[in-house]
């Protein structure tokens, strides 16, 4: 329930969150939660604060001693940050990540699993180092601040406004990172052969895209990953400049007091405009891009691109995969296979046969005449952890599901005949394969469970006795290697610095294909195999031998073969500029020999730290302690407020608010002071969230919300009355979300107080009046909701699926709680309808229906009208956009009917226009999409019966603006980025009632409104 606060302090609070949204922008994602549950401990560290469970003691203290090497190698680089940095060790999502914050505090999250499933992070010799490396460098370089940014944080302390490097766009900020994080530790994006196989398609395929569309907020593909892509390749083109460094950069920006003006700082840098050395490095990658014989030789199954994963031949005819389209959520898809298909064009359309939550692998269990399939995915578990499990498919339609494990880490899986699978178990910078039973009861380990081992994809042979898989070592090396269904080495196949990935068995089984980038380009390689029995062979597999051959030849790259059931065909996925392509070849075991040309045979970089000694010592003997918050929450900035008072004069204050790593406690106080009235409007919340499922909320607010003019029965002007309003409110909510549903619900209460000042004392009344003892209201509330609603990655809104959701609230006056208390509830529903016509995206049906009763004893109505949307307060007076309403009708006044019960219900057509590849982006500004909404609105406010013809405030008089009201209209909806990377949704629009009272005008309206409208 929203407490009542001053509009003036709510007004100045939302200018802060326009601010912080356009600051953040290396904030996590809403899904890159910590848990903030459980014990926690610190080891205390010279320039950090290492946080973690108790179970991750060894981890943590090997993490201590990396942020430690890596503060010390960038300290050679870049000026270090100001004070000690937070670093916390979280395992509760089964995902690669990592993220840096600068506010309030310098703080890093590292999430420990390895990335083996992610192909621009799979070379690395250590995650760890590499990804603390790279955050780190976020920090060094946000952190920086000079001139005149660095007296406006010696003023306002860490306020976001004054960390000019913020303003950059994110490809500067991620170029940056990754530049460092292969620079310091030899591994890593700008080392490995993803990112120039990007650009290398983009230029083959005439669709490169300039500095100025690299936005994180792109719907084209690779979405986000083209601000890290394009953003690595010229930060490194910059590095190689003489004129200059990355450090200079860095420092320039920091100084200049318009630091996202990218070209002056560039040409200050490096010599040259980040648009010229564009401009070299694109000339550059045309140099050496051609096609190549192989790339005729494939032919394509999938109707588009975007993300696919682990294609997998269904007979000889079909091949099924699992993908992330664009327009739809992410499923499992089939399609069948031709002869004589031209290369550019599938024959038929894939069919989509089920929702999948992630892209992971579908196995097909070998036998089952249904068409059964066990694969893996993502789940929620609560609203912190995520886990990856084992399902299985029900029947041919492989629609319905089973869970075969719960919480169980499991990923990558393949079956046997038998129905026995093995998998990858997921864990704290570790992996290793397991064998699963056919009901997922048991999970038994193959390979050692030691820190820092990965293992990736293992593979059964078709006679169900041996496992091909990959290891990854921590020289930077991986390798395909072949073991016994009890996980003993049999045979070290091939393997080299580089990334290796995806072995497959042939049907005869004496054959091993897989994919290697040791090239520069991913392709395909085979080899012969010994027989089961042979002699254990471990040691030949760095050798470039005569067996182990090249079996494409294709100029950007392959992924994920996998052997058809004749032996003659392999399927893989064929990487364009739009995506990656399901496709497959003839197979050839008479290419060349396969030899590394990219990777150098060592890691050539400089690791070496001072006093290295000095410092493993200290991170394996430093002393454990309880986590302790308060040293995070104590205020580090505040943040100058202007309002409104009650006068209308000015009012002026400052807001601060603190937040821990973990997120378990965070606050925020506000105050505005009228100067000549010496009135305080003031907030203050707190949360708790150590509970987990549970969110515990509590505030207080005072505000001077209004004067009124006291007069004596003759009508004579006694005096002027303010009133205060104080709220104290505290709640609960509780949230259960998972990747297909969620529900959440809140119970809370509030305490009002109102007291009355005068500045002539008989204006109050007699002494035991009510101006004169105050008013207090007490108040109940509780909301929920469900929702299965959703949406592709480049929908335009929420395209199927429903939401349903309702709030009730009891309040009544102290003094007479039977006589005055009062219900007041409101329900929404809302559809959505997918259709499947021409566009990036899906059209969709948008329905929605509100309905909304109070008690006759309410002092409170509800109100029909207005455009419903989000509201900024950008400068002091300057809104943009429109406040959210719940009987909302466009085209029509807001507040136009008033009364007791409500009823508003819409319907929309929504459909995609088009999807920006080379607008320019002016002032910062991105512009992704556009789509177009035409709708229809109707909605009505009354009092009924006997208390319609009474003179109550919540009520209309008699007879006026009584009846129905409908619109119809339509909008433009524009989807863009402010600062280069923050979305917001712009909606452009035009409605006029066709349906309304005599009293009400027809005259419709032209708006322009922020966010999307249900």
């Amino acid at each position: 329930m929203a407490t009542p606060m001053a509009t003036r302090l709510v007004g100045a609070c939302r200018r802060i969150g326009v601010v912080l949204g356009l600051l953040l922008a290396v904030a996590p994602p809403v899904s890159a939660q910590v848990d903030p549950r459980g014990a926690m401990r610190t080891i205390a560290m010279p320039h950090f604060r290492v946080h973690f469970r108790p179970e991750q003691e060894v981890l943590a203290r090997r993490a201590a001693f990396l942020a430690e090497s890596a503060y010390a190698q960038l300290s050679r680089e870049l000026a270090p940050p100001a004070g000690p940095v937070d670093l916390l060790i979280a395992d509760n999502v089964d995902a690669s990540n990592g993220y840096a914050q600068v506010f309030p505090t310098n703080r890093v999250v590292i999430y420990a699993v390895p990335p083996i499933a992610l192909r621009e992070l799979r070379f690395h010799d250590e995650w760890l180092r590499l990804v603390i490396t790279h955050e780190m460098a976020h920090i060094f370089h946000l952190d920086r601040a000079r001139g005149a940014w660095a007296v406006g944080r010696a003023l306002f302390g860490r306020n976001p406004l004054f960390f000019p490097n913020l303003f950059t766009p994110s490809w500067v900020k991620e170029g940056l990172a990754i530049h460092y994080e292969s620079k310091l530790t030899g591994s890593g994006r700008v080392v490995s052969t993803e990112f120039p196989m990007i650009a290398r398609s983009a230029v083959r395929d005439a669709f490169v895209p300039g500095p100025q569309r690299w936005s994180l907020s792109t719907s084209q593909f690779p979405g986000g990953q083209t601000a890290y892509a394009w953003g690595s390749l010229l930060m490194q083109q910059a590095a190689t400049q003489r004129a200059g460094s990355i450090g200079r950069y860095v420092d320039i920006t920091a100084a200049n007091v318009v630091p996202f003006l990218l070209s002056r700082n560039s040409r200050q840098a490096f010599g040259a405009s980040f648009d010229s050395l564009f401009v070299r490095m694109s000339d550059s990658i045309a140099r050496v891009t051609t096609g190549l014989p192989g790339d005729s030789a494939w032919r394509i199954v999938s109707a588009n691109g975007w993300y696919a994963s682990s294609p997998r031949w269904v007979g000889n005819d079909s091949i099924a995969w699992s993908a992330n389209n664009g327009r739809d959520v992410t499923g499992l898809y089939i399609a069948p296979v031709a002869e004589r298909l031209a290369p550019e064009r599938p024959a038929v359309a894939p069919r989509r046969l089920a929702w999948r939550n992630t892209l992971d692998v579908n196995a097909l269990i070998p036998g089952d005449s249904s068409g059964a399939m066990v694969f893996a995915q993502s789940e929620r578990m609560d609203p912190y952890v995520t886990r990856s499990d084992l399902y299985r498919s029900r029947g041919a339609d492989r629609d319905g599901e089973t869970r075969l494990t719960r919480g169980a880490r499991l990923a990558q899986p393949d079956v046997r005949a038998d129905g026995s699978i093995v998998a990858v178990q997921l864990g704290a910078d570790r992996t290793r394969l397991v064998r699963v039973s056919v009901t997922g009861e048991s999970v038994v380990s193959i390979t050692p469970d030691n820190a820092w081992e990965r293992w990736a994809e293992p593979r059964w042979s078709p006679d169900g006795q041996r496992v091909a898989a990959v290891q990854l070592l921590s020289t930077g090396e991986q390798r395909i290697v072949v073991m016994n269904a009890s996980g003993e080495m049999q045979i070290a196949v091939a393997g080299a610095r580089g990334v290796f990935a995806s072995p497959s068995f042939t049907p005869d089984g004496t054959r091993l294909v897989w994919v290697s980038d040791r090239s520069g380009r991913s392709q395909l390689e085979t080899a012969p195999i010994a027989a089961l029995g042979a002699p254990v062979d471990t040691t030949r597999w760095r050798e470039e031998r005569d067996d182990v051959r090249v079996a494409s030849s294709v100029s950007s790259g392959v992924f994920d073969p996998t052997v058809s059931p004749d032996g003659t065909r392999v399927a893989a996925l064929f990487y364009r500029v739009d995506g990656y392509h399901v496709s497959w070849a003839p197979l050839d075991t008479a290419g060349v020999v396969a030899r590394s040309a990219w990777y150098p045979t060592a890691n050539l970089a400089d690791l070496s730290v001072p006093n290295v000694s000095e410092l493993g010592g200290r991170a394996e003997s430093a002393p454990v302690t309880r986590y302790a918050p308060m040293r995070q929450l104590v205020p580090r900035y505040w943040m100058p407020l202007v309002g409104e008072g009650r006068d209308g004069g000015a009012t002026y204050g400052a807001t601060t608010s603190g937040i821990d790593i973990l997120g378990r406690h965070s606050w925020s106080a506000s105050a505005l002071i009228q100067p000549q009235l010496r009135e305080t409007d003031a907030n203050a919340s707190y949360r708790y969230a150590g509970l987990g499922i549970q969110l515990l909320d509590l505030s207080a607010s005072q505000e001077w919300d209004g004067t009124f003019r006291a007069v004596s029965d003759a009508g004579a002007t006694l005096g002027f009355i303010a009133r205060r309003r104080r709220f104290v409110t505290g709640s609960s909510t509780w949230r259960v979300p998972r990747v297909r549903r969620s529900v959440s619900g809140t119970l809370g209460a509030q305490y009002e107080l109102r007291d009355f000042a005068s500045d002539v004392d008989s204006a109050l009344g007699a002494p035991n009046s009510l101006l004169r003892n105050g008013t207090r209201y007490g108040s109940f509330f509780a909301s929920g909701s469900v929702s299965t609603a959703r949406l592709g990655a480049r929908g335009v809104s929420v395209e199927e699926g429903f939401t349903l959701s309702g709030s009730t609230a009891y309040r009544w006056r102290e003094d007479d709680a039977i006589g005055s208390g009062a219900w007041r509830s409101i329900a929404g529903a809302r559809h959505y309808v997918p259709l499947d016509l021409p566009g990036f995206s899906r059209h969709v049906i948008a329905l929605r229906a509100t309905l909304g009763v109070a008690q006759v004893t309410s002092t409170s109505e509800f109100s029909v009208g207005g455009t419903s949307g989000q509201s900024a307060e950008l400068l002091p007076g300057v809104v943009v956009g429109d406040p959210s309403r719940t009987f909302s009708l466009r085209g029509i006044a807001p507040g136009t009917q008033r009364g007791i019960r409500a009823l508003a219900g819409g319907v929309e057509y929504r459909a995609p226009l088009v999807l920006f590849g080379r607008l320019p982006s002016p002032f910062t500004l991105f512009v992704d999409r556009l789509s177009v909404t035409v709708f229809s609105d109707a909605a009505r406010a009354w009092c009924p019966g006997a208390l319609a013809r009474t003179a109550r405030a919540v009520c209309e008089r008699p007879g006026e603006r009584d009846g129905w009201l409908a619109s119809a209209g339509a909008e433009l909806v524009v989807d863009l980025a402010v600062q280069y990377d923050v979305p917001y949704r712009v909606r452009i629009g035009a409605a006029a009632p066709y349906v309304a009272p005599r009293d009400v005008a027809r005259g419709g309206s032209f708006y322009v409104t922020l966010g999307g409208y249900f």
